[in-house]
């Protein structure tokens, strides 16, 4: 499949209308009286583009009004989504794993979803891609069914949205836009090469922005156009992905691990090579991408990283529409037409199967939207504001986006961090010693067990732990939909001097009662800032005015430390490495992190 000719806009020059009169065998015309809908109608079979975008729009409407809940993805969304509306100039959120930056995340997506709302959102992006997509497939002129394939699209971006995957979707549609640039280029146009890639690479770049998976697949792409030595379609798709993850890597690093297993592994990998065998052979794009993202897969699989399962996605939504496309190159009821049948029919049985099982799984029940409000009342009675609190995870993780607001979690809803900071949840061995251990490690002063099933990976076996009892958790509260544990004798947030007055999602404030240094338990973030009342970073600390004028080079400089500053401590045995206050006087100071240049208030190297 190639756009190296014109597309099939391009070749339609003469159009025949479709409304015209039937004409009888002996050549007269017969007559016909238009209906009222006739005209929409021929337009819309006209134009597979309109009706695709139509059916994806009411389809994401009926997802919106009978579909869409609170839990799984959605929970994680809903939470970036409220902090960036809260916290719009905010580098670091506090509320999450001890500390989390929003642009590891995404760049883009929180602050379009704040401003749109996070399902309005979905709604806008599952239409949008559906329409693209249809736009390329009713261009290329190899796809002899493009509505067909159309509504597979349609189907595929609706199973997306059931599973909640809202900033996924969104740098998919920006993906798409890249990729229709590249394959729906006008022909009349086809030297303008540059003009092609000021198109694309922009909106490249802008997937990668949304989510790094869509700019992952979009280097997927890349390759095939690589590899058919279809250099300049591949540079536009490329190249700004690639700056994009650099740039975040390198102002805004984030580790962790996102899990596979040889099952999630055969679903995208089994589909790959379908796609490679059962695809006309002269369709070299598409079956060098099958390549390249089946052996990515496997690579995958292999090496940890942040992809992990979420390498399935682009198989999941483009693997049913190659191989609906493929359909009409083969010979009815040959051996490739049943193989091509089956492998359609299975993938969307997968991805249907997936979507439900998402939507069922991850319904938050009801006491996360009727009976919060009694929790929330007893963790402020408490002062759980001065410590973490531990939620156990329910399957739907909605205390992800419920409680960030009152008090900071020992963790939240991301997995890829979740596994990276918190291992003992995930490797079967977590034990009533350990999680004391993590406990003290984390600074949790109060342990919540909500009602409902636990999340079924890395919660299980904890809300069985904490449901027996724990001689060091003291229950202090409970009714039929929680129970609240206390801590005995909890490592603080900050170390003595100092004293943690509240620790919000943006700001941590604390007192300290006497100049020196301060232990905080915060992940250390170069955006880290000493802060003023109004959140602003303050100044950070001077070089004095007799060592600038000092002519030995070899003298260590001498500095002023006004406000106070921040020191990265070395990372320990469990890997961390903490935030070291260094306070000139008593009083009370403000940790934040304002977007600002140059960032944090970091100590100087002689006051380390």
């Amino acid at each position: 499949m190639t756009t190296a000719e014109p597309t099939r806009a391009d070749a339609d020059t003469a159009g025949t209308d479709p409304a015209q009169a039937e004409r009888r065998s002996d050549g007269e015309d017969t007559p016909r009286t238009p209906g009222r809908f006739d005209g929409l109608k021929q337009r819309c079979l006209r134009h597979p583009v309109l009706l695709t975008t139509a059916v994806a729009a009411v389809a994401h409407i009926l997802w919106f009004l009978f579909f869409a809940n609170s839990g799984g993805d959605i929970a994680a969304q809903d939470a970036w989504a409220e902090f960036v509306g809260r916290h719009p100039g905010t580098a670091y959120n506090l509320a999450w794993y001890g500390g989390m930056h929003p642009v590891s995340y995404s760049v883009v997506s929180p602050y379009l979803m704040s401003l749109l709302g996070v399902r309005t959102t979905m709604m806008i992006v599952g239409t949008v891609s559906a329409g693209l997509t249809s736009l390329i497939l009713y261009r290329v002129k190899a796809v002899r069914n493009p509505l067909a394939c159309s509504m597979a699209g349609v189907f595929a971006y609706l199973c997306n949205a059931l599973s909640g995957r809202v900033t996924f979707g969104l740098g998919m549609m920006f993906a798409v836009g890249a990729a229709a640039a590249v394959f729906c280029w006008p022909y009349r146009w086809r030297y303008k090469r540059w003009a092609k890639a000021a198109v694309a690479a922009p909106l490249a770049g802008l997937a990668t922005l949304g989510s790094p998976v869509a700019g992952l697949f979009l280097g997927v792409v890349a390759a095939a156009l690589f590899l058919n030595k279809r250099r300049p379609g591949a540079y536009a798709l490329s190249l700004a992905p690639v700056v994009v993850v650099a740039l975040s890597a390198l102002l805004f690093p984030f580790s962790g691990t996102q899990p596979m297993s040889v099952a999630t592994l055969s679903g995208p990998f089994i589909f790959a090579w379908l796609v490679f065998f059962l695809v006309p052979s002269d369709w070299k794009t598409v079956r060098m991408a099958s390549a390249v993202y089946g052996v990515g897969t496997l690579a995958t699989f292999v090496v940890d990283s942040q992809i992990g399962s979420n390498v399935s996605r682009m198989a999941m939504l483009y693997a049913g529409i190659v191989l609906l496309a493929a359909l009409p190159y083969t010979a009815p009821r040959s051996r490739r037409w049943y193989a091509l049948v089956i492998a359609f029919v299975s993938l969307n049985v997968w991805i249907g199967f997936k979507g439900v099982d998402d939507i069922v799984r991850t319904a938050p029940t009801a006491s996360w939207t009727r009976s919060l409000a009694p929790l929330v009342d007893q963790l402020q009675k408490v002062g759980a504001e001065r410590g973490r609190v531990e939620v156990v995870p329910p399957s739907s993780h909605r205390e992800a986006s419920a409680l960030p607001r009152s008090v900071n979690l020992a963790r939240g809803w991301n997995r890829q961090a979740d596994m990276k900071r918190n291992p003992l949840f995930y490797d079967d061995t977590l034990d009533p010693i350990n999680y004391r251990q993590w406990l003290d490690r984390w600074a949790v002063h109060y342990v919540v067990l909500p009602q409902g099933d636990p999340d079924y990976s890395g919660a299980r076996k904890e809300a069985e732990l904490v449901g027996k009892g724990l001689s060091y958790l003291k229950l202090i509260w409970s009714n039929k939909d929680w129970r609240l544990f206390e801590v005995d004798s909890p490592v603080p947030l900050a170390d003595p001097p100092a004293t943690v007055e509240r620790a919000g999602e943006g700001e941590l404030t604390i007192h300290v009662k006497k100049a020196g240094r301060v232990l905080i338990r915060v992940p250390y973030s170069r955006w880290l800032a000493v802060v003023d009342e109004d959140g602003k970073g303050v100044e950070r600390p001077q070089e004095t005015e007799a060592s600038k004028q000092r002519a030995d080079e070899s003298t260590p400089k001498t500095f002023v430390n006004e406000h106070g500053c921040l020191i990265k401590m070395d990372e320990d045995e469990d890997g961390d490495e903490w935030t070291e206050l260094l306070a000139p006087r008593p009083g009370t100071y403000r940790l934040g992190a304002p977007y600002q240049l140059p960032p944090g208030t970091p100590c100087p190297d002689e006051l380390r």
